[in-house]
């Protein structure tokens, strides 16, 4: 499924909202790696969706850490020429953080990066391809 969207169409709420009702569509089904989805808030407002994740499901393999967290975040600064977002696996029992980012930071290594974050560190962070503008296609990828 393919969803298009733009600055001019969709805000963060909406964005928002439309991941977590992709992902909660799929807490239900029996073979999903997804076991259940919520909304992260600040000041009573949408911040980011999160869910909770069977990595064995997901990866196809005993992994060695019994849950992993699905962390989803999109912003529309006005002052900037491009969306931001993170896309994030998170694995609490191993402090370990690693996904794409896309935001103001780190412009050494162009708007978007992939960052490792392991026990309170970064390790490394490495410059990313920018592929697609639209958001939903960019979580879907």
């Amino acid at each position: 499924m393919i969803f298009l969207a733009n600055r001019a169409s969709l805000d963060t709420r909406t964005l928002l909202t439309r991941l977590h009702n992709k992902l909660q569509t799929q807490v239900t089904d029996e073979i999903s790696p997804i076991e259940r989805v919520w909304y992260h808030t600040s000041k009573g407002n949408k911040a980011s969706v999160r869910a909770t994740i069977n990595p064995d499901v997901f990866l196809g393999t005993s992994y060695p850490a019994d849950e992993a967290a699905l962390q989803i975040s999109f912003d529309f600064p006005t002052e900037s020429s491009y969306d931001y977002y993170s896309l994030q696996w998170v694995e609490s029992e191993h402090e370990l953080r690693l996904g794409w980012h896309q935001d103001e930071t780190h412009m050494d290594l162009g708007e978007c990066h992939f960052q490792i974050d392991y026990q309170g560190e970064t390790v490394p962070r490495e410059r990313a391809a920018f592929l697609d503008i639209h958001q939903l296609n960019v979580f879907d990828h």
